[in-house]
């Protein structure tokens, strides 16, 4: 490939480098964080649209960040609370309880876990 070439990039390559770079991908979390929120907030109660909220953990995994999916899990956490305090009434109170409590724990084991394997892969990067 020619130097001029390089230099020359599609508009798209440019789109995907800045968003395959961890700003980008904070960025991504961040909006479909604030996505999942919104649509929680309007489906009634007892609508799992809150399994939505394993997507930006999942891509937290790969950010360079080290406390970046301990904040998506606090954050979702909140949004969690908050979307069951806004959505309107479609089960019974006790069972989307129920429900969420059920995630709630859910997420906080699979936070943990992901968390705790990637500082075991940053430690390991560290050593090499």
């Amino acid at each position: 490939m020619s130097p001029a070439r390089r230099h020359n990039q599609s508009p798209l390559t440019k789109i995907l480098t800045s968003l395959s770079s961890d700003l980008g991908l904070v960025t991504i979390i961040a909006l479909i964080l604030i996505a999942v929120y919104l649509i929680d907030t309007i489906t009634p109660l007892g609508e799992p649209v809150w399994l939505l909220y394993f997507i930006p953990l999942i891509l937290s995994y790969w950010s360079n960040r080290q406390y970046a999916i301990p904040t998506v899990c606090v954050v979702t956490l909140l949004f969690l609370i908050g979307g069951f305090i806004v959505s309107p009434q479609g089960v019974s109170v006790s069972q989307a309880i129920v429900y969420r409590f059920t995630f709630f724990i859910c997420f906080i084991g699979l936070s943990l876990v992901l968390w705790v394997i990637r500082r075991q892969q940053i430690i390991e990067d560290n050593l090499i």
